[in-house]
Formats: C-alpha cells, sequence, structure tokens
C-alpha cells in the first residue's frame, strides 16, 4: 500500500481529526460531518499516532507523556485534538506502577464526536518499538529478550509501523523530537483491542459479539498494558488503527454499518494454544488456533516456527463454533534447537472490498524450551531462601484420585526422568502457601510457643469439605550446615494449638539425585503419659522438565515449564507411652522441585494401620488414593 493510498481524506471521518489551516496554523476541532470525505480509497483508517516516553519518578510509579506525530503532504494532523490543546483522544488512568522491568498501566481511548454515524469499529492500540528477531516468510522484525514489548498483546500487525509505512513523510509532530520515530524499527508490533463491549482486562475472546467490536461516538474505553521495557531507552511510539464506513440513516449501531466494510477485513482476533510436551529435547504438542471474523470467510490459517519445523503450515478444514472458527493439529519438535523459547506465528488474511488490500492479524506465541542444566537440577539452601521469602505466596490447584480405577493418572510419577506434565491435575480444591515472618500479627499470638531461633513461618491454607484448614510451621534456615528447620507446628482445628519440635527436625541441601538421607525424631509430649516420634527418610529420584498450570501464565500461555527435580519422601508417625496408640501410620510424598526451590506440585498418599493400603511400601507404588496438586499462581 502506498503513503497516498493510505492518507486519504476519509481518514477525516475518525474520532480524532482536525483540519490545518495551508499557512500551517491551527483551527479548532472540526466534527467530521462537516467535511466531504472519499471514500473510493480504503474504510481502515489511522486515528492518531504519538511518540510516547516513560518517565520513571523512583517510587515504583512513572509518567507517560503522549508527544503528537504527523504525516505530511496532505495538511491534515491526525492528532488534531491533542497538538491544538483541545480534549485528548489518547491518556492514562493511574496508577502506573513501574516494578521489576515491567510497566503496568491502563491507556484510555476517547471518542471527541457524540454522533452515531462515526462510530467506530475494531480499535486497535499498537504499540510499535524495537526489532532484533526475525526468520518468519515474510520480513518480519518483532521485540527480541532486550527490547520493549507489550507481554499481554491481544494480537500483533503490521499497520503503521514506520519502516513500511513511512514513504515521503511520517515526520515529527511540532512537539517531537527530530527523526525520533526511525529508531522504531519492529514492523510486527503487539496491540490492545478497545470496544465497548470489553473491560480494562477481559479477554477479547470473551467479549459480546452483538455490536461487532463497536467504539461509540463519545464514548472512552480503556485496555490494560503490561509492558516489558527493554535496554534501548524508554521511549516507543503509539498508533491508533480503526475501520469505519458511512452507514444507512437512520443510524442504529451496529446494523446500520455495512460489515464488509465498516468492520476490519481480517480477522479480529487469532487466539493460539499449544499444549505441553515440547522441551529442547523434541517432543511434540497438540495446538488449537482460533479465528475470530466478523465476515466469517476464513477458511485457512497460517502457522510457522523456522526453529522447531522447517516447512509453514497450511491449516484448512476448519470447525465452526459460531463465533469463531478452530483449527486444531500437532506440532513436532523436529530441529532441536538450543534456545531458551521458540516463537511461533499464527495468521490468517481478509481482502478490504474497497481497495481490494489484503489485510493480515497475526498471533506472535513465545514458546518455553526448558531443559535440564549441565550438571543436573541442584536444589540448594540458597534456593530455600529466595523460595520462602516473606510475603510470597503460591496458589495450588488439586483434586483426589484413585490410581486403582485404571482411568487415565492426572501424573505420571512412575517416570523419573520427565518432562512430567502437571496441566492435567483438576482443579476441584485450592490451596495457599504463604511466607510470614514471625512477627506477623497473624503468627504473633503464638510465635511465643517455638524457639527463639524461629526466622518465619510457611503458611499453607487449603479447603476441606467446605472448612478452611490452617497450618503453620515454625521455620528457620541454617546456612552454614546447609539445613532447613522445622521448630514445630500449629494448627487449631485438630492440634488444638502448637506443638514444638526441641530438637528441631533438620531437612538437608542441597537436593539433587544423590539425595538420601533419613531423619529420626522422638518427642516427649506429656512426661510417661505420651511420646510422639516421626521419621522422614528422602530420596531424589529424578530429574526432567515439568509442565505446571500457572495461570495466567508466562505471557498467558496458560502453563509454565522448568527444570525440575523429583523427591519421594517417606513419613511415619507412632505414639508411645501410657496414653499412646502405637503407630499412626506413613504417608508417601512425591514432591517436584523447580531450580530455585520453588514445589512445582506434589503427590501425596497415606496407609493407615487398619485401612487397605493406598501405596506398596515395599516399592512405592501407589496403588490406591490419592491428593495430587500443581502450582497454578505466585504472587
Amino acid at each position: 500500500m502506498t503513503r497516498k493510498s493510505i492518507l486519504t481524506p476519509a481518514i477525516l471521518l475518525p474520532l480524532i481529526l482536525l483540519l490545518l489551516s495551508c499557512a500551517g496554523g491551527y483551527m479548532p476541532p472540526v466534527e467530521p460531518m462537516s467535511v466531504s470525505p472519499d471514500q473510493s480509497q480504503t474504510s481502515r483508517h489511522l486515528w492518531g499516532i504519538w511518540d510516547v516516553e516513560v518517565i520513571p519518578d523512583g517510587s515504583g510509579s512513572a509518567e507517560l507523556v503522549f508527544i503528537p506525530a504527523r504525516q505530511s503532504q496532505i495538511h491534515l494532523n491526525v492528532v488534531g485534538l491533542v497538538e491544538s490543546g483541545g480534549g485528548s483522544a489518547v491518556g492514562v488512568v493511574p496508577p502506573v506502577v513501574i516494578e521489576n522491568h515491567m510497566l503496568d498501566v491502563d491507556i484510555r481511548l476517547t471518542h471527541p464526536f457524540d454522533i452515531d454515524k462515526f462510530t467506530g469499529f475494531d480499535v486497535r492500540g499498537i504499540l510499535i518499538g524495537h526489532g532484533s528477531y526475525g526468520g518468519f516468510s515474510e520480513s518480519l522484525f518483532y521485540a527480541g529478550p532486550d527490547d520493549m514489548e507489550l507481554v499481554n498483546a491481544d494480537g500483533h500487525t503490521t499497520l503503521w509501523n514506520p519502516t513500511d509505512y513511512k514513504g515521503a513523510g511520517y515526520i515529527d509532530g511540532k512537539l517531537g523530537t527530530p527523526d525520533a520515530i526511525a529508531n522504531f524499527t519492529a514492523t510486527l508490533n503487539g496491540y490492545k483491542y478497545f470496544a465497548d463491549d470489553l473491560t480494562p482486562n477481559m479477554a477479547v475472546a470473551d467479549m459480546l459479539t452483538t455490536n461487532r467490536g463497536a467504539f461509540g461516538a463519545g464514548s472512552e474505553n480503556v485496555r490494560h498494558y503490561s509492558i516489558r521495557l527493554g535496554d534501548k531507552g524508554l521511549k516507543f511510539q503509539y498508533a491508533i488503527d480503526a475501520n469505519w464506513w458511512k452507514p444507512v440513516e437512520p443510524v442504529e449501531v451496529p446494523d446500520s454499518f455495512d460489515v464488509e466494510r465498516a468492520n476490519c477485513p481480517e480477522p479480529y482476533h487469532v487466539d493460539l494454544w499449544v499444549g505441553p510436551g515440547i522441551t529442547r529435547y523434541g517432543g511434540t504438542a497438540d495446538f488449537r488456533l482460533d479465528v475470530y471474523d466478523w465476515q466469517k470467510d476464513i477458511d485457512t490459517a497460517y502457522l510457522e516456527s523456522p526453529l522447531i519445523f522447517d516447512d509453514a503450515l497450511t491449516l484448512t478444514d476448519p470447525e465452526d463454533f459460531g463465533d469463531f472458527v478452530r483449527f486444531t493439529g500437532t506440532l513436532s519438535n523436529d530441529n532441536l534447537p538450543d534456545f531458551e523459547q521458540a516463537e511461533i506465528l499464527a495468521y490468517a488474511r481478509g481482502v478490504d472490498p474497497v481497495s481490494s488490500t489484503t489485510y493480515t492479524d497475526y498471533h506472535l506465541y513465545h514458546l518455553p524450551l526448558a531443559t535440564v542444566p549441565d550438571g543436573g537440577v541442584i536444589i540448594t539452601i540458597q534456593d530455600e531462601i529466595a523460595y520462602k521469602t516473606v510475603g510470597t505466596g503460591y496458589e495450588y490447584g488439586g483434586s483426589n484420585y484413585d490410581y486403582s480405577t485404571g482411568s487415565e493418572p492426572p501424573v505420571d510419577y512412575s517416570d523419573h526422568d520427565g518432562p512430567w506434565d502437571f496441566t492435567a491435575v483438576p482443579n476441584d480444591a485450592s490451596a495457599v502457601r504463604e511466607v510470614l515472618a514471625k512477627t506477623d500479627p497473624e503468627v504473633a499470638p503464638f510465635a511465643g510457643d517455638f524457639s527463639g531461633h524461629v526466622t518465619h513461618f510457611f503458611k499453607t491454607q487449603w479447603l476441606i469439605e467446605s472448612e478452611t484448614r490452617e497450618l503453620y510451621q515454625a521455620e528457620s534456615i541454617n546456612e552454614s550446615g546447609n539445613l532447613l528447620r522445622l521448630w514445630g507446628i500449629y494448627e487449631e482445628q485438630d492440634l488444638e494449638g502448637a506443638i514444638p519440635f526441641d530438637p528441631p527436625i533438620d531437612f538437608q541441601y542441597p537436593m539433587d539425585t544423590s539425595t538420601h538421607y533419613i531423619v529420626n525424631k522422638t518427642y516427649t509430649i506429656i512426661p510417661v503419659l505420651l511420646t510422639f516420634k516421626i521419621s522422614y527418610e528422602s530420596w531424589g529420584i529424578g530429574e526432567g522438565v515439568a509442565f505446571t498450570p500457572v495461570e495466567p501464565g508466562v505471557n498467558g500461555w496458560g502453563w509454565d515449564t522448568q527444570a525440575s527435580l523429583l523427591v519421594r519422601t517417606l513419613v511415619s508417625m507412632e505414639t508411645g507411652g501410657m496414653l499412646g496408640q502405637g503407630p499412626l501410620g506413613e504417608a508417601l510424598l512425591y514432591e517436584w522441585y523447580a531450580d530455585d526451590g520453588t514445589v512445582y506440585a506434589s503427590m501425596t498418599s497415606g496407609n493407615s494401620p487398619d485401612g487397605e493400603p493406598n501405596f506398596d511400601e515395599g516399592t512405592y507404588e501407589i496403588t490406591g488414593g490419592v491428593n495430587a496438586v500443581a502450582l497454578r499462581s505466585i504472587q
């Protein structure tokens, strides 16, 4: 598309246009109905373009300064309402959070004309930055790991990037820095989709389709942007793309607007999901590609990933789900790349009936490719410190399962070298683990029941038969001895208070596949009358890659993957003394540890003295009931 075909007088129609005088002065805002646009060229319009500077304030927040840019060759200021001092068409909704190299901000777009005939459709707020990666069949350059990137993008587009659309003219606005745009080299950029039926964090797939993605005249809409900051400065470009076509009078939204012309000709949303199964070593994974298109004429889509397979896949014969069509299949890692992730590009196309131009909507999917590090997975005491940082919370989801049923189990615990897939673990029940300082008001009333060496409490909260239960472990860490020390537990519902351990139970670190230790402790609860004996035996039995259903997941994938160590622990308990009951039973625990100490998943099974066994005490094969949990989120 040439610059002339993009910049027709038709772009006077959408929401933020203002005529310039030939002398270069600025006229007051003009309602688009007062002009006579020529619609013979295109129904796609540029609603505005800005250079954006992020200015951190040093206290976890930042200011975003939108500097208007404009295009030459015609006397048209596409961001007139901003440059002329009128009401801003683009703005920020506080608070702005900048933390851990991430910028989280709500961006608001405002339609300044309260006339239904100027309702826009399929509005996209595009973040244009630097591109350092490529390799797809089209000449696309996108953000690399050191570039600024919109990590929660609704989709990706090539529209309005200065590399492809510069022509004779993307020139800087009156407040811009000379040649600022020349630095923005990405040709495939992430965007957020704006519509009256979308809330700031809603997925496009969940949007009501009744209004066909309308951005009503006089309305304002807000979308949340999570932006990973790059190393090339805190600047990017922001463009607003929209579609419009003259409606039939009297105006009814959306029926008066021709869906073939007023909505974008390409799909308005492409959603790719890739299941677990692919690592650096190979593997396969199922995928599903959902394509949302207003004209409902999509019968072909495409997938590319040069790092893991050579030829682009042409997808046909989709299943019709009404609001979208779905393509399914299997991907295979044929090329075994030595990278931490591989990009998969999904896309589908449509043709503008006005200009005969082909447009494409893309979804750039980052597929993680975890591997076991050289030397294997080693969980050190330092990792345990990082895992148990005060204030960090870990949410787990899980369910009970009976291995005697013969149905597909949620976890194959007998596979000792991975990969382990925990995405099949149901979410019937939940548990939250949180690290609390011993001075926290929640634990202060009973903290004095334990040794003064206690540094923190590890709280586990879970739901049992609609009743919330809470268990607090009093812990400290001995770095010089590589020991995690458990000084006792507090539980109100069953234990009716605190049970201190003196001496503490010591858990040894580091852990790897050579780990094997036994800990035996006997405690006098009531002299002569009651003693409590507990025994731990732990083995490191396997290392591999774990797939865990972390939500919302990395970049919204729905699952995360990391090298993991499988540890098996046998716990036995008995009471003695005149009031003792003898053996209380044995518990078999399988845990999968990430390399930073985080417990990715666990399975717990038990044998009581008077019940049917749930596991073989000689082979550790689970034969009956088990509770399986998997990490869902970290806060």
